[in-house]
């Protein structure tokens, strides 16, 4: 089992979503967890993290992540981008492609 540090959440770590950040910290503070909360931004969306670890010392993370919208994803449009611009960046490419007309 890895050994219990000090709470970063840049390290390996699962993450769960939930309906209310507030129920889960106040669960957390009631059985006496050491957590650390954090709040990023992305394009104008906010969204709450805890970070803890569980018993075993591996990481955890509760968000409300259904703040930020779902981008599916295709064959095509697989790439490294942020979950905001990715939809930019696919219209984009999509509106420089040439038009192929057959006569």
């Amino acid at each position: 089992m890895p050994k219990i540090t000090g709470i970063n959440p840049k390290h390996n770590h699962i993450s769960f979503q939930c309906e209310s950040m507030s129920t889960v910290e106040n669960k957390l503070e009631e059985m006496d967890i050491k957590y650390e909360k954090r709040r990023v931004e992305e394009g104008g969306i906010f969204v709450d993290q805890l970070f803890f670890h569980d018993p075993d010392g591996l990481m955890i993370e509760i968000c409300n992540c259904d703040n930020l919208p779902v981008i599916p994803l295709t064959e095509e449009s697989v790439q490294s981008c942020s979950r905001i611009s990715c939809n930019v960046n696919q219209m984009q490419q999509q509106q420089q492609q040439p038009v192929k007309i057959s006569l």
